[in-house]
């Protein structure tokens, strides 16, 4: 995917073309209140391709004129997305793919689906191939904007209609994977340790003879960035 075109163009490019349900797809607006609907993505070659162009899996609602779902059950392995911003710029971390891992995207958007080509592929035959995006937008924050996906996007139970500003803590379902959203928009910087106590740490040889009880120290609170002036460690 190329990573310098326009978000909205991305979702353009395949605006005429029929979405796994059958309808044709409208482009969504990333930056409007209006309803997002789906958009396509073009898929690699092999076994993802193939997973991609499967037909998506029905979810059963609980009942026909409900929008809501429960999803109070444990997230198996603890699946995440941190939403970290640092200024006017913002990065992801996420474990959805496997390992934990920092995803940076120069627009700060996150396609995610089926699709191969999604920042987020994920292979799940409930979700649709183009099925979400995580967007930021600076002093407003982390929003999800689901696109028309078949089983849609869930936030703490309740299916999302247009865009959910997103809130550290909420419980997300995208088809059929339930995951966690966290945000962490504040920062600071700490005190630095004592430096004799950072040697210690830092000091990876054996010495069992200098073996210092971290419990046994005469200020215990050096530990912990009061000031000591230059007390030197002592040890039992």
């Amino acid at each position: 995917m190329n990573s310098e075109l326009d978000p909205t163009e991305l979702l353009r490019e395949s605006a005429n073309e029929p979405d796994v349900a059958g309808d044709p797809a409208v482009v969504p607006s990333l930056h409007s209140s209006t309803s997002p609907q789906p958009s396509n993505m073009t898929t690699a070659d092999g076994d993802d391709l193939s997973f991609a162009k499967v037909q998506t899996l029905m979810i059963d609602l609980p009942s026909a004129d409900s929008e809501s779902t429960d999803i109070d059950s444990p997230v198996d392995g603890f699946k995440y997305i941190q939403g970290i911003v640092q200024g006017q710029r913002a990065y992801i971390v996420t474990n959805l793919l496997g390992e934990s891992e920092i995803l940076f995207q120069p627009q700060m958007v996150w396609t995610i689906g089926r699709n191969r080509e999604a920042a987020l592929p994920l292979r799940d035959r409930a979700m649709s191939r183009r099925h979400a995006v995580l967007l930021y937008v600076p002093n407003i924050g982390f929003q999800l904007i689901d696109l028309n996906s078949m089983n849609g996007s869930f936030a703490n139970g309740t299916r999302i209609q247009q865009r959910h500003l997103l809130k550290d803590g909420d419980r997300i379902r995208l088809g059929s994977i339930n995951f966690m959203f966290f945000a962490s928009q504040h920062y600071r910087t700490l005190d630095a340790i004592h430096p004799e106590v950072l040697a210690r740490f830092n000091n990876t040889e054996t010495h069992p003879a200098d073996f210092i009880d971290y419990s046994a120290l005469e200020d215990p609170e050096i530990l912990f960035g009061r000031k000591t002036g230059d007390r030197r460690l002592t040890h039992q």
